[in-house]
């Protein structure tokens, strides 16, 4: 697998990544500018710009930009998340040139009609509406207010419908002109693509096209809020429990123990949670933990999907179940079968265009390097018995706890049986 991080004079950069034997090429743009970086009154302002992108430009309108990539058996898509906003085409290495064509077309070209985005507005409110149906998903959206309070992050990618409703075609335009940046900004080539033709395709089609330098985009350091999210939905049948503890940002020094850390306790099949809640209690289908990290900010969360009547007793298991790292510690079996699971992850996502794509954009806007894959093994593979457990304790304290609900009637404070079991 041959790697390259190539920074243009405007401070563009292009991560390429040859993958002999496949046919395939992931194309990507990744800039800087997610929900994180909203205030209160443009908090879904991203996510907009995302979708408007795909309404038109100076040369195709909507049904266009989907036909020329379908064309060429192509596919394109997008995403908004809390520090950034990625446009993305997975095609045949052949038509890698029309796939940057498209995406700079949007990019670039946009139009931003008033009219279409009317019609957006009520694409972004169903989306918005299909959101808050979908109890996992409102109960980790509202799990990050209950961490982050008031601080940007704390808020929803899709934002309110308020605000939907009034952002106009001159408030995108002003928010891409000011927060689209090169400095900012990464395309990612991977594929059966030679480095000459991936960096000739982008100065081609990208370089040069955007201010050199945006406004300060990384997320600022925030204090845990340590809050209670609570929402009663009598209409679901599941009740949906997150818990949040303060942990790592992204790229810390320690990061790799939090990966086996997670692995241990929630992370597959065999980790701790799976097997008490699920396995020996029956009280979750869904149970799981998963670290969120972001610049100068992280949590790690755990999430159980319950009946309602099982809301309280789930929550005191999993107290209880973190209580016990102290007297039942990580073993050296749990570590080397966590790294193990890490490891593997790392070589699938490398077996894919557009996992290892994906994987390359972040780490290169976030840390200004290329992403190794081998350097990452060998941190992961040096972690220790002694730090893994410090890093549990220190973590999973249930007195530093947020925690968000979403289900039927619930009468009890959620949070203070937690914290108090």
């Amino acid at each position: 697998m041959e790697k390259t991080l190539y920074t243009f004079d405007d401070g563009l950069k292009l991560v390429h990544c040859r993958i002999d034997g496949v046919y395939s090429a992931y194309l990507s743009v990744m800039t800087g500018v997610g929900s994180g970086n909203e205030t209160e009154e443009s908090n879904g302002i991203s996510h907009c710009v995302e979708h408007m992108l795909f309404k038109g430009t100076a040369r195709r309108n909507a049904f266009q930009i989907s036909e020329d990539i379908d064309k060429i058996g192509a596919q394109i898509n997008a995403f908004t998340s809390k520090t950034a906003t990625c446009y993305y085409t997975t095609g045949l290495a052949e038509h890698l040139e029309e796939c940057a064509d498209v995406l700079s077309d949007i990019l670039f070209n946009h139009t931003l009609d008033e009219g279409e985005l009317d019609k957006e507005r009520k694409v972004i409110d169903e989306e918005i509406s299909m959101s808050e149906d979908d109890g996992s998903d409102l109960c980790l959206d509202n799990l990050s207010g209950a961490y982050f309070g008031p601080h940007p992050l704390g808020r929803t990618i899709l934002g309110p419908r308020s605000n939907v409703a009034r952002f106009t075609s001159g408030d995108l335009r002003e928010y891409i002109g000011r927060n689209y940046a090169a400095d900012s900004t990464v395309v990612t080539v991977v594929g059966n693509v030679e480095f000459e033709r991936a960096k000739d395709v982008t100065a081609k089609y990208f370089y040069g096209r955007m201010d050199k330098k945006g406004r300060d985009w990384k997320d600022k350091p925030a204090s845990p809020h340590m809050g209670y999210s609570y929402t009663e939905k009598p209409e679901l049948e599941q009740s949906h429990v997150g818990i949040a503890f303060p942990s790592l940002p992204y790229k810390h020094e320690k990061d790799a123990v939090l990966a086996v850390v997670n692995a241990v306790l929630g992370g597959n099949m065999s980790s701790r949670l799976f097997q008490e809640v699920r396995e020996k209690q029956g009280l979750a289908y869904s149970v799981f933990s998963a670290p969120s990290t972001y610049i100068n900010n992280g949590y790690l969360c755990v999430y159980a999907g319950v009946k309602p009547s099982n809301a309280q007793k789930a929550v005191k298991t999993i107290a209880n179940l973190l209580k016990g790292l102290k007297d039942n510690p990580i073993t050296q079996s749990e570590l080397d079968k966590g790294k193990q699971q890490i490891k593997t992850a790392y070589a699938l996502s490398g077996e894919s265009t557009s996992g290892s794509g994906s994987l390359f954009a972040r780490y290169a806007l976030y840390t200004g390097k290329l992403f190794d894959a081998q350097e990452e093994i060998a941190r992961v593979e040096r972690v220790g018995l002694d730090e893994a457990n410090a890093l549990a304790l220190e973590i999973l304290s249930p007195q530093k706890a947020a925690l968000s609900y979403v289900g039927k009637k619930c009468g009890k404070n959620l949070l203070e049986i937690f914290k108090n079991q």
